[in-house]
């Protein structure tokens, strides 16, 4: 009598973020099933994964499918799994699977709970009420989650999920504050201070739209928290006021980078199905940008990508800064690719002494020597940039030091007239609680017409669409006219904090520098050990402030 072949079995392995799945990897799931083989003498011809995060849905899994053709083709027959949770989690592909093995002499065996005893009807209608109990779980479990979530957006609290850049993991506590009267770093009490009820009768038991949230410190100093420097919700104020006066998002993200602010730590998932240690990453432009855009950040909250109301948790950035900023930033007519960054201060704005064209930098060719400024044409003029732009810088910093000690109207101006901006501000804070109100109505009012609330809301929202733009170009004609210098500290303090664009910018508006033809030889007074630079090939003609 010929010996019985042994079972050619697959091992089906799901990764998934229930109980089960994080136990279980795939590593442990292979392992248990591999010994479930050797028990029954079987010979494991593929181990397939599939990685998502249910098995509920429409959702290809590509593993799972690769199984059915091995199981129809007589690659294999017989499946191995963990448990019928790993293997079905929906109806239809159990059915599938239960249809293959009605027909076929499929053996399957699951690591927890035994076979399934496919040879009576018993067994069949086991399999296929486990099926659908499974899928039915999966579904409840993302109905409780969808419940959840939404109650926390009627609550206006942290809906979950990683921890926001510039919070704490709850989503509440900004990362970090400070007292500015007695240095205190924590233990902040935040309260949440929500509308009088009898403003809203018309909710049962969710509790009233947010109002403010307040920040006092715990040893009851009156001064008002700010973000600690440094901090990541320092660093996301700063970027966000930065780009409202003017600075580029470009050149806000270099400044990131360069200090090294991080993305919030996030676990990956591997091919394996295992994750690795949550790790920080850098931002793009994307992500930045991303961001930067964020409602949460003025303390509001967002679902849907439309603004509801207030969250439950501090603003980082005052609502008006953060308004101004988001509307330059969707400004279509923004430049959004601004090709590389600029190195040097003065390629393209310093003019050649003789033709009169911008100047281009030009490598040397070798590391000592640096680049140096040349006329674009013919060459007419050869400077170091380093020594160029070392005078030009000091001799401004002198130059606006001695017009603000002689003019205080300089050194203190009157800001921008910012009517126009609070205005529109304002009238974008009153289009919003609009278009919210006329939600809540809609969703309170069970005759109310479906057309004509979509109807209502969309001149509600091309209204908020008009004034946004409004501000972004009221925005830009303010930088465009304002005084790039800030005259709240010394030039000599200043200087160094500006950015490149933005002392470009200064350089402009306050001077025109014209590199002229060096003389041969070495420049008078030199001495061995000095700069070989001459001053005078440099013309320094001032723009605004020449009697100074």
């Amino acid at each position: 009598m010929a010996a019985k072949q042994p079972r050619q079995a697959i091992i089906y392995c799901r990764i998934s973020d229930d109980r089960e799945g994080r136990e279980y990897g795939v590593e442990r799931q292979e392992a248990h099933c591999r010994k479930l083989a050797a028990r029954r003498g079987w010979h494991v011809v593929a181990v397939l994964v599939d990685n998502d995060i249910t098995g509920t849905g429409r959702k290809q899994r590509p593993g799972y499918d690769r199984l059915l053709d091995m199981l129809r083709d007589g690659s294999a027959n017989a499946v191995l799994a963990v448990s019928d949770k790993r293997l079905n989690r929906n109806y239809r592909n159990a059915f599938a699977l239960l249809d293959l093995i009605q027909e076929r002499d499929i053996a399957v065996e699951f690591t927890k709970g035994g076979p399934i005893n496919m040879n009576t009807a018993e067994g069949r209608g086991i399999a296929r009420r486990k099926a659908i109990d499974a899928q039915e779980e999966s579904e409840e479990i993302g109905e409780r989650v969808a419940d959840a979530k939404a109650d926390n957006v009627r609550r206006g609290e942290f809906r979950g999920g990683g921890r926001p850049f510039g919070f704490e993991a709850d989503g509440i506590t900004p990362r970090s504050l400070i007292c500015p009267a007695c240095d205190t770093t924590e233990g902040f009490i935040i309260t949440v201070v929500r509308e009088e009820h009898d403003k809203h009768p018309e909710h049962d038991d969710t509790p009233c739209p947010i109002e403010a949230v307040t920040v006092t410190c715990p040893r009851g100093c009156a001064a008002q928290p700010v973000n600690a420097p440094g901090s990541e919700a320092w660093h996301l104020e700063a970027a966000t006021r930065a780009i409202a006066e003017g600075a580029t998002k470009r050149s806000e993200l270099r400044k990131w980078h360069a200090e090294g602010v991080r993305t919030p730590a996030r676990r990956k998932r591997l091919p394996d199905g295992t994750r690795t240690e949550p790790t920080p990453g850098d931002w793009t432009e994307t992500t930045f940008l991303k961001l930067l855009l964020r409602p949460r950040n003025a303390g509001l909250m967002e679902v849907g990508g439309e603004i509801t109301g207030k969250g439950a948790w501090p603003a980082l950035v005052d609502e008006d800064t953060w308004r101004i900023c988001r509307a330059i930033l969707k400004n279509p007519a923004r430049r959004t690719s601004p090709g590389p960054a600029r190195k040097y201060l003065g390629g393209g704005l310093y003019l050649c002494g003789i033709c009169q064209s911008p100047v281009k930098t030009k490598g040397r060719g070798n590391a000592r020597n640096g680049s140096v400024y040349t006329c674009r044409t013919e060459g007419h003029v050869s400077r170091s940039v380093a020594a160029v732009d070392e005078y030009v810088e000091g001799q401004l910093i002198d130059h606006l030091t001695r017009v603000g000690a002689m003019d205080t109207s300089v050194a203190a101006p009157d800001a921008p007239a910012k009517d126009s901006t609070e205005d529109l501000t304002a009238r974008l804070k009153g289009l919003n609680a609009r278009l919210k109100g006329l939600a809540d109505a809609f969703a309170d009012d069970d005759t109310a017409d479906p057309v004509e609330y979509r109807s209502a809301a969309r001149r509600i929202k091309e209204k908020i669409t008009a004034v946004e733009k409004q501000i972004a170009e009221q925005a830009t004609a303010t930088l465009a006219d304002s005084d790039p210098v800030d005259w709240s500290l010394s030039p000599e303090e200043a200087w160094p904090g500006y950015d490149i664009e933005r002392k470009r910018k200064i350089i402009a508006t306050w001077v025109k520098v014209t590199i002229l033809p060096a003389e041969q030889g070495r420049p008078a007074g030199w001495r061995p050990g000095s700069k070989y630079f001459n001053p005078a090939s440099v013309d320094l003609d001032w723009i605004k402030g020449a009697a100074a």
